[in-house]
């Protein structure tokens, strides 16, 4: 990992004692994805919500209560998220989730940039109309979604087209790869609702971006997917700070030093 100074990587406290209870949907059995995918895929949507965060013990039984499954399917979701390092376990007391810290951001969004540039640029110069139809349409969705205020819709639908690029761009690998890497950011505790962009700045960052494709405009989606990228990543790393409890007035030039170790050469 980057290094980051001492104060934006000082460990948190011990995780509170006596288990949580979030408010998690039950899950049902699906031809689509199994119940332990369907566990993991809550957990990532209560810790994107606030509803699990560092710092808190949570049970598995109480899990598996309130999602109204039994255990094995829980056991088995939260094992592939500690197999990722997004949950850590206690013996006899529970689990916690993981804090993703300033420099995991960092790295992780230098990647996405190493990914997703070359992919608009690729996606601009080969798409079919047809397939740039399909961009058009997941562009209007996001602004349709930012238009109801639900910002876990627009969230997803911002998923979607930055899936949806990568897909058309032909590489298959990498539309797995960013899809894990967005799962870790999320277990950012405060990518949540206080930490995102309100849904309509968030549909409008990707406006140039779309343009750009839409226009075959190689080096310009490249560009604007770059720009965009990095706002998001130097957002985030701000939060990441926060939460570690950095001095506000040490918050922007840290966030710059681990942004920039962390895209040099890129």
């Amino acid at each position: 990992m980057t290094a980051v100074p001492p104060t934006a990587e000082r460990p948190g406290p011990s995780p509170a004692a006596g288990p949580a209870v979030p408010a998690l949907p039950a899950v049902t059995a699906s031809t689509d994805n199994s119940l332990a995918v369907q566990v993991m895929a809550a957990v990532r949507r209560a810790v994107m919500a606030g509803e699990m965060e560092p710092g808190r013990l949570y049970s598995v039984q109480q899990l598996a209560s309130v999602m109204k499954v039994s255990r094995s399917p829980v056991r088995e979701g939260l094992l592939r998220l500690g197999e990722a390092g997004l949950i850590r376990f206690h013996r006899n007391r529970g689990f916690e989730i993981v804090e993703v810290s300033p420099s995991d951001v960092a790295e992780i969004f230098a990647v996405r940039i190493a990914l997703e540039v070359p992919a608009a640029r690729r996606t601009a110069r080969l798409a079919s109309e047809e397939e740039l139809g399909q961009v058009r349409a997941r562009w209007e969705a996001l602004h349709a979604a930012a238009g109801t205020g639900d910002l876990a819709a627009t969230t997803e639908a911002d998923e979607e087209l930055h899936r949806l690029l990568l897909r058309l761009a032909g590489n298959g690998q990498a539309v797995q790869l960013v899809e894990r890497l967005r799962i870790t950011t999320s277990f950012l505790s405060v990518v949540a609702a206080a930490g995102l962009l309100p849904g309509a700045e968030m549909a409008a960052e990707h406006d140039v971006l779309v343009r750009a494709v839409l226009d075959r405009d190689e080096e310009g989606a490249g560009a604007a997917m770059h720009a965009h990228l990095a706002r998001t990543a130097e957002r985030l790393i701000a939060q990441a700070l926060r939460a570690r409890r950095t001095p506000e007035e040490q918050v922007g030039p840290l966030t710059g030093q681990v942004w920039d170790a962390a895209v040099a050469g890129y």
